[in-house]
């Protein structure tokens, strides 16, 4: 084993047991609330029922983001279902926008507003993925371009989601004044597993996520297949972002 492999190993597990000592932990927590986030896929098999996700108590759905655009052109055929039902039963929704990443970041911000007039209760969100034909400075230039139009434009800081991995390669130590929404999936698809939190997220740059999506193959009523589910303690649904 190589005196470098010996150095990277030590330096992430400092990097593990930091993240873990700063951050309040979902785990080990009692005060937390969960989520959902959904686009038109969920609704292909057979449209939501969001009485049955209402009812769903494994875990209960406080809180459900939606997405309403993609790029500088999309538009998510479900959206305007799935925003009415969910408000409609008392679950707190979001908005997010899928970018992409070869798409002009002002281009994708007019599709984004004009098919937006409502972000309900909670801040809206950026999902990045990936970084298509950009190089890390690119992608970063057009994300805080986005960021800054949406807002001046709903005057309310949006979230950034990434995978745990994206965001450590390309996105640490750069939107400090942004919260983010980490995913770091547990990979199962057997029940009650597919449903359960394992490893909590690794932020390389010591930052604590606001919200936590801890699978891409849960299961709830009122959903035919899979969703991913998500955690957030208790404090993210008491703020007023009205």
């Amino acid at each position: 084993m190589s005196i470098q492999y010996i150095f990277l190993i030590i330096g992430l597990s400092v990097i593990n047991i930091s993240c873990h000592k700063n951050c309040n932990s979902f785990k080990q927590s009692n005060q937390n609330i969960y989520g959902i986030d959904i686009s038109h896929y969920q609704d292909d098999i057979k449209q939501i029922d969001w009485q049955q996700v209402k009812d769903n108590t494994n875990p209960k759905i406080s809180f459900a983001y939606i997405r309403t655009t993609m790029g500088k052109d999309g538009k998510d055929k479900s959206f305007t279902y799935n925003f009415s039902q969910a408000q409609m039963n008392g679950i707190k929704v979001g908005v997010y926008h899928y970018f992409r990443p070869n798409e002009s970041a002002i281009e994708q911000f007019k599709n984004f507003a004009k098919n937006t007039t409502n972000i309900g209760d909670l801040p809206p969100v950026l999902d990045i993925e990936e970084i298509g034909s950009r190089n890390g400075k690119k992608i970063r230039k057009e994300i805080n371009i986005f960021l800054n139009l949406v807002e001046q434009e709903f005057n309310i800081k949006p979230i950034i989601y990434a995978h745990q991995r994206f965001y450590n390669t390309y996105l640490r130590n750069r939107f400090n004044n942004y919260q983010i929404w980490i995913a770091r999936q547990n990979g199962s698809k057997n029940k009650p597993d597919n449903n359960t939190m394992k490893h909590e997220p690794i932020m390389f740059d010591s930052k604590c996520p606001l919200i936590w999506q801890y699978s891409g193959t849960g299961t709830i009523n009122g959903i035919t297949g899979y969703v991913d589910l998500n955690v957030a303690h208790k404090t993210f649904l008491a703020i007023d972002y009205q």
